[in-house]
């Protein structure tokens, strides 16, 4: 029998044993009523138990992980990592086997732990921000742990007498390079990073030197579609303008890469 009959057959005996009780409630003491309410939480996570030894990543495939990812480096500078760090990125690593980036960050994490090279640079919060983080913004980060900043545009509407109305704010192509799922949820995932203290953005009217890398920008489709031509007729608006700015990596966003993200040179 495996370990799956068996938590089926003890869920089935512990449902019927509170559903026998709950029937005679009335006529128990109140001492024995109240016994019956672990037997009845214990049923209730049962599922959630089951689920657990389903999918748990086990210590000998976190093992061979850290392996690979330690495989270069010296024996003698491998070291136990701090618990604070690796117990809880062992449980969350243990939540997204089915995803390689959220996957390959908690690894980097833990293998950076456990290099005394560079162990002291494993912040505690790095954990929680892996945490937080969705796919997407993973590929985002390891494209930006390579290019540093990356280029946004604005598109605003002017009227004729100058007045603007920003309709399209930091856009970027960062989510089509990156090969992200929904590349243009961008402005979700870049206001994610900046809260986590990951990103900043450019401040007003502040643009990167190399003024070639927003013609990109300026020619996309989406910044030309018919939606948008017939959303400035609607505003009344009869001139676009494109503000250029930028999104970068905090300092603290460097070390979280340096830490969390491999540096894999992605496909253009």
């Amino acid at each position: 029998m495996t370990r799956e009959d068996v938590l089926s057959d003890v869920a089935k005996e512990i449902a019927k044993d509170v559903y026998t009780d709950a029937g005679k409630a009335v006529m128990k003491p109140t001492g024995e009523l109240i016994a019956l309410v672990p037997r009845a939480v214990k049923a209730a996570l049962l599922p959630l138990e089951q689920w657990i030894l389903q999918r748990e990543f086990t210590i000998e495939k976190t093992r061979l992980l850290l392996e690979e990812k330690l495989k270069n480096v010296p024996p003698e500078q491998i070291q136990p990592p701090e618990p604070h760090v690796a117990v809880p990125a062992l449980q969350y690593l243990g939540y997204c086997l089915d995803n390689e980036e959220l996957r390959d960050m908690y690894a980097n994490l833990l293998a950076n732990s456990m290099n005394t090279v560079v162990k002291n640079g494993v912040h505690p919060g790095f954990v929680e921000i892996v945490k937080q983080l969705c796919p997407d913004e993973a590929k985002i980060l390891r494209y930006l742990s390579i290019h540093k900043i990356i280029p946004t545009i604005t598109l605003r509407f002017d009227d004729e007498e100058g007045y603007g109305t920003d309709i399209v704010k930091h856009f970027s192509n960062v989510g089509e390079l990156a090969k992200c799922e929904e590349p243009f949820d961008f402005k979700v995932y870049f206001d994610n990073m900046i809260r986590l203290g990951l990103l900043e953005s450019s401040p007003q009217l502040a643009s990167m030197t190399d003024k070639s890398l927003y013609e990109p920008l300026k020619n996309h489709p989406k910044l030309h579609s018919e939606d948008i031509d017939i959303m400035r007729r609607a505003m009344g608006k009869n001139k676009a303008t494109f503000i250029e700015g930028y999104m970068k990596l905090t300092h603290y966003g460097h070390k979280f890469c340096d830490i969390c993200v491999s540096k894999t040179v992605l496909p253009e």
